[in-house]
């Protein structure tokens, strides 16, 4: 694991560990499959029927964002590798049914970004040795890990980034290669290379009345602070879109897990906001309070995935959405 930001004689301030796969020998894949509706059962009607059957994924969660110029998106994650994913996506059942014309009159929006992770772009961690995201089908955890909780541990933690910068030149405001049809009602964006993509968790389910009442009065409304933080300033933290999620059960009821869904123009975007804007820097000295106030016994996990995108192999369709949707606003 490349050392290139660890300041000497690190020691962590607290524990943390990756998520560990056997075969590294084909990336993963995420697939986040979106609708803009409060009520989700037209794209229910195709997950029944997609996320089963031949070459199915590794594991689907659902979440629900709040989206300020719409009611909600209502948002399945699933996970393959890649192999798997390509062969489930030719199925004319799957990806037939987002090249139908009848979605452009269902009077919703539609979206799906798909992010392929190969391993040497791509790394996770957790604060407990519970996965998370796509660490549920991993083989084993690694750690307790040294490469955290300095500026630049996450870009150490990506294998590339020992002989690769990992920038994307280019600025936030684009544009972004596209494809447009079907009037500008249908747009197939390609990211860009180095876009870094960043999947952050936070679960406290198992916290609790204490811990859990400390952690939604004063670390949670940190965090959504933050969050908005990245949303609503693209030009000065580089973040193209960033989205908090409110994890759901299979039947769209509430849990207490979240995440944000960030994309930002590259690692260093969301490396510079970490080292230094007020914002996470409260954020993370909330939770070294957590760790202060409740110890060894902490019951609250956070974890995160995060990958720098490759050229090829990712695609983010966006059918009859609001121009602000993803990344839209930067074609």
């Amino acid at each position: 694991m490349p050392r290139n930001n660890m300041p000497a004689d690190w020691v962590p301030p607290v524990p943390a560990w990756q998520s560990h796969w056997q075969d590294r020998s084909d990336a993963l894949v995420a697939g986040y499959f979106g609708i803009q509706s409060e009520d989700a059962t037209l794209l229910d009607e195709w997950a029944r029927t997609a996320f089963h059957g031949e070459h199915p994924p590794l594991s689907v969660e659902r979440g629900v964002h709040a989206d300020p110029q719409t009611t909600n998106d209502c948002i399945y994650i699933a996970y393959w590798r890649r192999r798997d994913y390509r062969k489930w996506w030719a199925k004319p059942e799957h990806s037939g049914w987002w090249n139908d014309p009848q979605r452009l009159g269902d009077g919703v929006g539609y979206w799906r970004e798909i992010v392929t992770m190969p391993f040497d772009r791509f790394e996770t961690l957790h604060s407990t040795q519970t996965p998370h995201g796509v660490g549920v089908s991993a083989d084993a955890m690694d750690g307790p890990i040294d490469e955290h909780g300095y500026p630049g541990g996450m870009r150490d933690r990506i294998p590339l980034s020992d002989h690769d910068s990992l920038q994307n030149p280019n600025a936030v405001t684009g544009p972004l290669k596209s494809r447009v049809s079907d009037g500008g009602r249908r747009v197939l964006v390609t990211p860009p290379q180095y876009m870094c993509v960043i999947r952050s968790g936070q679960d406290w389910s198992a916290c609790d009345t204490e811990e859990k009442q400390h952690y939604l009065k004063k670390l949670h409304p940190v965090l959504l602070k933050g969050m908005r933080f990245l949303r609503e300033n693209p030009m000065e933290t580089r973040c193209y879109s960033l989205r908090f999620v409110e994890q759901k059960d299979t039947q769209w009821g509430a849990t207490e897990l979240s995440f944000g869904l960030g994309y930002a123009v590259d690692v260093h975007a969301f490396e510079a906001w970490a080292k230094s804007h007020p914002t996470h820097l409260a954020i993370f000295g909330g939770f070294l309070n957590m760790v202060e106030t409740f110890g060894p016994e902490m019951k609250l996990q956070l974890w995160h995935e995060v990958t720098s995108l490759a050229k090829a192999d990712c695609e983010f369709e966006y059918i009859a959405c609001h121009s602000s949707t993803g990344l839209l606003n930067y074609i």
